[in-house]
């Protein structure tokens, strides 16, 4: 290929690429998604019926260069300024080796809120504890801080997620790392605090949006499980006394599906006697009930010797005046 088709072809695949994440239309994209859409389109040949040069086939590190540094020399694309200077290694777009990010701004779309850049950034992050409780209606408190969570076991979720982007992963020559790249402590002039937790909850989409958020069912097993991340624990008292008949179910489901037994015992005390909810399932959970001093409702108070002789655990939060 002459040097005048070489830059003639870089040119047309950077406006294809362009005109696809225009379509996207959301305001940012790590290094992994991007090269994922030059990827595609190199295995398309083409782009809305003009044909590209050459073979059909998955683009080495060399084009994918070429595409992105063309994007961003004409200032479609620049660095994401939460983002920008987050490591220092050698850049996919040169040599040297300097600060640079794997987060870019698409110049030409409206900028999002702290959850869209951070579900965007972080493809298995979601909205959690006191951001999801406000989500949800379950609390009049407005967080100052966003609270998100992602899986401890990252690498976990990154395997299975480039085996479904690309099945043939194996045989091809080069594909942008899917890395997991660290949050700042301030996103779109918000602050932030992610919580990496072992924890494989139901997470739902928000509809009409790229964020993700736990499950309702799963909110209310968060309180129990770190009630200091959503309010404190007569807080979280106080949620569940006022909706957890609404959501019954979702909570059952949520709390059957959890781990820790401690979980269960805390759920069905409330459930149960608090609540007077009769419910063979929540029943169940009373196997799990034993006598210990590190039972207790709040885990973060101090024990107090007034508890539930069915459920064997300390009852250390002060039930309201009001009844639930």
């Amino acid at each position: 290929m002459s040097l005048g088709h070489w830059v003639e072809d870089t040119v047309r695949f950077s406006e294809a690429t362009l005109s696809v994440l225009l379509e996207r239309g959301l305001p940012v994209i790590a290094e992994y998604d991007l090269y994922k859409v030059v990827h595609d389109l190199s295995i398309a040949g083409s782009h809305r019926g003009e044909r590209f040069r050459g073979r059909p086939s998955g683009p080495d590190r060399n084009k994918y260069r070429r595409v992105i540094s063309e994007l961003l020399s004409k200032r479609y694309l620049r660095p994401d300024p939460d983002f920008s200077g987050m490591d220092d290694e050698r850049t996919p777009f040169s040599e040297s080796k300097q600060p640079y990010t794997r987060v870019f701004r698409i110049s030409d779309l409206p900028d999002g809120s702290a959850e869209d850049i951070a579900c965007i950034v972080d493809p298995f992050c979601y909205l959690s504890h006191l951001s999801a409780m406000q989500r949800y209606s379950l609390t009049n408190r407005i967080p100052e801080t966003l609270s998100l969570s992602s899986p401890l076991h990252w690498t976990n979720v990154r395997d299975a997620k480039l085996r479904q982007d690309y099945p043939d992963l194996d045989t091809l020559a080069y594909v942008a790392p899917l890395a997991r790249l660290q949050f700042p402590a301030i996103i779109r002039r918000r602050p932030i605090v992610l919580h990496k937790t072992v924890r494989a909850p139901v997470i739902r989409q928000i509809k009409g949006s790229v964020v993700r958020i736990a499950s309702v069912g799963e909110t209310f097993v968060q309180m129990l499980d770190r009630p200091e991340l959503c309010g404190g624990m007569p807080h979280v008292y106080d949620v569940w006394g006022e909706h957890a008949r609404t959501y019954v179910e979702e909570i059952i489901k949520a709390v059957d599906r959890a781990p820790e037994s401690i979980i269960k015992v805390r759920a069905g005390y409330i459930l149960n006697e608090v609540l007077e909810i009769i419910d063979s399932r929540v029943e169940n959970w009373v196997q799990y009930a034993q006598r210990g001093g590190s039972r207790k409702l709040d885990p973060r108070a101090p024990y107090v010797p007034i508890y539930s002789e069915k459920w064997k655990i300390s009852l250390n939060v002060e039930r309201p005046a009001r009844p639930l």
